[in-house]
């Protein structure tokens, strides 16, 4: 049936937005987002950190399964042969129980290929780019407590640095053997104070390469490098290789840390120092209890 006339001409008025409204709501949906994007994106940086703290834990069950099949002792942060020939790095020696099925052959080669690196070594909030080349490998976001100064043992056999910082041993040999799958380590005994000792730090670092030796180790909280050291070592330093500066705001100016006993910590640098500094750092960076 055609429509009347009358029907048509309603339809014609039929009341429409002007511009002017069209866009106050344009300007109230704007608004809005703009006070719902901080809340998401705090929402999302938490579940980083929480995630980032249970793949930490994770970790620490990895080193607890390690030191349980090698009389109490812990892995070294790194094993290199050569010079460069071969590494293996403490992700390497955890790598079996931390859920990694590469091969010995290939661990040894200091470079973990892509698709065989643990998921739980980067932090999903670690978004620093890679600043190497190497063409494989995967980021690794965090790094062993060193074993202070002197922390690099020239033998296989060499004596260890006194037990003081952390238990992260460097073996660096310069005769191109094979690197020890049972190495000499520091035991569990050797920790005064387990629940006050770091024994990872986050070390958000553009060359952080899974299985690679350089930097395996965090030297401390930073602004100052350790001599003989390059600024990636430390975790923030405003010289040179700022990665730790600039990653500094993934857990809201703090850093996670794993602890001895297993418990992980979301932390300001400066409540880890003790009665150190940032330059020499002492508190949780040392296996000594009270300092």
């Amino acid at each position: 049936m055609k429509p009347s006339h009358q029907s048509s001409s309603k339809l014609s008025s039929a009341p429409a937005f002007t511009l002017i409204e069209l866009l106050v709501v344009i300007a109230i949906i704007a608004v809005l987002a703009s006070l719902l994007l901080p809340a998401l994106a705090s929402a999302k940086a938490k579940a980083w950190r929480i995630q980032c703290t249970s793949q930490m834990k994770q970790l620490g069950v990895g080193f607890t399964l390690f030191t349980s099949d090698h009389s109490d002792m812990f892995p070294p942060t790194a094993y290199s042969t050569g010079p460069y020939m071969y590494q293996l790095t403490w992700d390497d020696y955890i790598h079996r129980d931390i859920g990694g099925g590469d091969s010995e052959a290939d661990l040894m080669l200091g470079l973990t290929a892509s698709n065989a690196v643990p998921k739980i070594l980067r932090c999903p909030g670690d978004r620093i780019l890679d600043t190497i080349s190497y063409g494989w490998g995967a980021r690794r976001t965090y790094a062993m407590n060193w074993a202070g100064p002197n922390f690099v043992v020239s033998s296989a056999s060499g004596p260890l640095p006194p037990a003081s910082y952390g238990v992260g041993v460097y073996y660096s040999l310069s005769d191109g053997s094979l690197p020890s799958w049972e190495p000499r380590g520091y035991k569990n005994s050797a920790v005064q104070d387990n629940a006050g000792t770091i024994l990872l730090a986050e070390e958000p670092n553009g060359r952080n390469i899974a299985g690679n030796d350089w930097p395996s180790f965090c030297a401390g909280t930073g602004t100052n490098v350790p001599s003989g050291l390059t600024p990636d070592c430390v975790q923030v330093n405003p010289e040179g290789q700022n990665y730790g500066a600039s990653a500094y705001g993934i857990h809201s100016q703090r850093f996670n840390y794993l602890f001895h006993d297993g418990h992980v910590a979301t932390l300001r640098t400066k409540d880890t120092l003790g009665k150190g500094s940032t330059t020499v750092a002492r508190g949780m960076w040392t296996m000594v209890a009270g300092d």
